[in-house]
């Protein structure tokens, strides 16, 4: 069989619901609202060729343009975003499950990082992985990698980067059983460096297959026991520090600003954190700060503000993404301080300074000074 042959292959039907299920909650109010997600999801749900996924970028950033100036919720948007990056996810699989056979085992194609928490921007690259059943057998050793190696190169070429840590289902392609004892060690044995790798995966999802993996989020919950671990997860989130000077001034080097080291990534650190620390299992980072709030764990009015720095800062990253599309350049994080208004400079100062104070509460309140 040819390397793509596998995508014209007919599909054994199966119920709609089960391939392509109705998103829930703030992701299908949006969808109910507007065509464009919903159109690309019946296109998606059509594909059985590759040429199809050449102009799927395109479709992307154009959805994402006409939400931004409708002044949708742009939280909404990342929601949105991940969704149809699922169904593409789930299409893909089904196609190569016809193309490789019926899978030797049950699995589960683990969304990891933004897709996880459902919250991408257009620079989001792909984060996954494969959980297998533990009973893995004869052909399934070599079932798996082919599939995830078919995935992962399709969806490369429906704009999604390969991720650069290599955190892909290429790469982590395991039995749960190796699962369930790698995210044990991370609570248990907190090694900083592990710890900080690691990250990636504390956001697992599951997108397709029969193989539960709640085993995972009960060992996650369980570290809100660990004390080594809180503390370890609190030394990451104060690690990206916004770039913040004397009096509180932007400092940005050559006019420019990660806004995601600056700012998106150290929310969803915090938000992680709090949640934990809540033993909740919340995967949304607004979620994440809602069950902190509710369980204690961080006040009521931080929680709020770290929402609504988030909200702004996402909206920044995703008009730079869509004007950078509009320019055939790729998406990135680094936003010019020139480009933006008065308002919006002045804004970016005070949202990072909330970020900062919530980062020095945190390290005082975890002794994050004392650890190694």
């Amino acid at each position: 069989m040819r390397r793509w042959e596998w995508m014209r292959m007919g599909t054994r039907q199966r119920p709609r619901h089960e391939l392509f299920p109705r998103p829930r909650g703030d992701a299908m109010d949006l969808l109910d609202q507007v065509a464009g997600p919903l159109r690309l999801i019946d296109e998606l749900r059509g594909i059985d060729q590759l040429e199809p996924l050449d102009g799927f970028r395109g479709e992307i950033v154009a959805v994402v343009r006409q939400l931004l100036a409708d002044n949708t919720d742009v939280l909404q948007i990342t929601n949105a975003i991940a969704h149809v990056n699922d169904t593409l996810t789930r299409r893909l699989l089904t196609l190569g499950e016809a193309g490789l056979g019926r899978p030797p085992s049950d699995y589960a194609w683990l969304a990891l990082g933004s897709q996880g928490r459902r919250e991408q921007v257009l620079s989001s690259d792909q984060d996954s992985a494969i959980a297998i059943n533990d009973r893995i057998e004869g052909m399934a050793a070599e079932y798996f990698p082919k599939l995830a190696a078919l995935v992962v190169a399709a969806l490369a070429r429906a704009g999604l980067p390969l991720c650069g840590g290599g955190y892909m289902a290429t790469n982590w392609c395991r039995p749960i059983g190796d699962f369930k004892a790698t995210f044990r060690g991370w609570v248990e044995q907190p090694e900083p460096a592990a710890l900080l790798q690691s990250e990636v995966f504390l956001d697992v999802r599951p997108v397709h297959g029969d193989l539960s993996v709640d085993a995972l989020y009960g060992i996650l919950a369980a570290g809100r026991s660990s004390g080594q671990f809180l503390v370890q997860m609190a030394r990451a989130a104060v690690t990206f520090r916004p770039p913040l000077g004397l009096f509180g001034r932007l400092r940005a080097k050559d006019s420019t600003i990660d806004i995601k080291r600056a700012g998106t990534a150290p929310i969803v650190l915090l938000a992680r954190l709090y949640a934990l620390a809540a033993g909740s299992t919340a995967r949304t980072t607004v979620r994440r700060l809602e069950a902190a709030a509710a369980a204690g764990t961080l006040g009521g009015a931080t929680a709020g503000s770290l929402v609504e720095v988030y909200r702004f800062l996402t909206g920044l990253r995703l008009r730079h993404q869509v004007a950078q599309a509009g320019g055939g350049r790729a998406a990135d994080n680094l936003i010019c301080l020139d480009d933006l208004t008065v308002d919006d400079r002045r804004r970016l100062r005070d949202v990072l300074r909330v970020v900062r104070n919530v980062q020095e509460l945190t390290a005082m309140r975890f002794a994050t000074h004392m650890v190694t």
